[in-house]
């Protein structure tokens, strides 16, 4: 059967035919561009190998910070951490029958992370040389507070021994 013979001589009804042709690839066509990537948080593409690195690097990052503080002389933390961290895996479906997404590269596969979250401070020991003063001690408890995002009351500061 010929498309002439299928269309028949009504105008008004080969045009909508050709409408809804064009329409379906111009849906086709639509669908096949590339969609434009979402940028993830900086935090989330950074790994770390796990909670204990995290938390160690940190610490070395606060006391140095805490150091630049005048009067404080050196500066040792210590941090109390709540959790252990979590990873945020892809999941295929819902309820019990979820599966989590796998991806297979060269002979491995691993679960597709889409965020790890870094552990939760509970706490913070700062131990500085410049404690002994009363301003100092209050600027230290201060700033630590501010940098890990708890309350001050979560903060102890004490006189480092010389």
């Amino acid at each position: 059967m010929k498309i002439k013979e299928l269309l028949g001589s009504d105008k008004k009804r080969s045009l909508g035919i050709y409408i809804l042709l064009l329409l379906g690839v111009a849906l086709l066509a639509f669908g096949s561009l590339p969609r434009p990537e979402k940028s993830a948080p900086a935090a989330a593409i950074e790994t770390r190998t796990n909670a204990a690195d995290y938390m160690t690097e940190l610490e070395q990052r606060l006391s140095r910070t805490l150091s630049t503080i005048d009067g404080a002389g050196r500066v040792e933390v210590l941090l109390v951490a709540e959790n252990g961290g979590s990873i945020d895996v892809q999941q295929d479906g819902s309820g019990d029958s979820s599966k989590t997404v796998v991806l297979n590269s060269q002979g491995g596969s691993e679960a597709l992370v889409l965020a790890e979250n870094a552990p939760a401070v509970r706490g913070a020991l700062v131990v500085a040389e410049g404690a002994g003063n009363d301003r100092v001690k209050a600027e230290l408890s201060e700033a630590a507070a501010t940098a890990l995002g708890i309350g001050a009351h979560r903060v102890k500061v004490y006189k480092m021994r010389n």
